[in-house]
């Protein structure tokens, strides 16, 4: 039985270079941005850090449509019902790995990507006495102040969706044995036969578009103080 298990397993690239680079370019970004915003003098990196950040959420949101199947957003945002049985299936120690994010990943995937959203375009607008956000002159200082308030408080619950998403990495590879980080690094996971089935690259030129367009988005944005000037 366990030989024939084996032989309907298929080790597959799941992740693209695209993802994976995404991905760790992230998690540096964010811990830049995270040390150098709680550090006094330090806040023209912590600007640098942003716009990196909000770069890379604009290429993510392109390629949840134009990426791989495993990176599509469609691919990965289930139902309760299908977040409820991942669960089951997990604490039952029946965990079976899928092509992309399992549901419960994907709703974490989704919220993360969500509040560091929240977090750049605050960011932009917010104003305080010592940081001033790019497009903060397009609001009132009321505006200013609500989008600085917003950038603070949105930080902690931040860090406590990571603290659960890192702690899910964690229960998968224990009770699942899947190591998520080992495959965000190589792009690969090891998949039943019918799961790694429909699995395909897509086109070369479409990363290297999806950068660019996301560069061309940040770039235009921080265009908006000169051209209102």
């Amino acid at each position: 039985m366990q030989s024939e298990s084996a032989e309907a397993m298929a080790l597959v690239t799941v992740w693209d270079w695209a993802l994976r680079v995404f991905h760790w370019a992230l998690v540096l970004l964010f811990v830049v941005a995270y040390l150098s915003g709680v550090t006094p003098g330090y806040y023209g990196l912590h600007k640098a850090a942003g716009y990196g950040i909000l770069g890379l959420l604009i290429f993510r949101f392109i390629w949840g449509f134009a990426g791989p199947k495993p990176s599509r957003f469609a691919g990965f945002i289930k139902g309760p019902a299908a977040a409820l049985a991942h669960l089951r299936e997990l604490l039952r120690r029946k965990h079976r790995p899928m092509p992309g994010h399992n549901p419960l990943g994907g709703w974490a995937v989704v919220a993360i990507l969500g509040l560091l959203l929240l977090q750049a375009i605050s960011g932009l607008f917010a104003s305080t006495f010592d940081y001033e956000g790019p497009l903060s002159g397009l609001l009132s200082d009321a505006g200013q102040d609500w989008m600085a308030r917003i950038h603070a408080f949105a930080i902690d619950p931040l860090l406590a969706l990571l603290a659960v998403h890192l702690l899910g990495i964690a229960a998968t590879s224990i009770l699942g044995g899947e190591n998520l980080v080992a495959s965000m690094i190589h792009g690969r996971k090891r998949l039943a036969a019918a799961d790694a089935v429909g699995i395909e690259s897509v086109s070369w030129w479409r990363a290297p578009l999806a950068i660019a367009l996301a560069a061309l988005a940040v770039w235009l944005l921080l265009s908006v103080p000169r051209a209102a000037g």
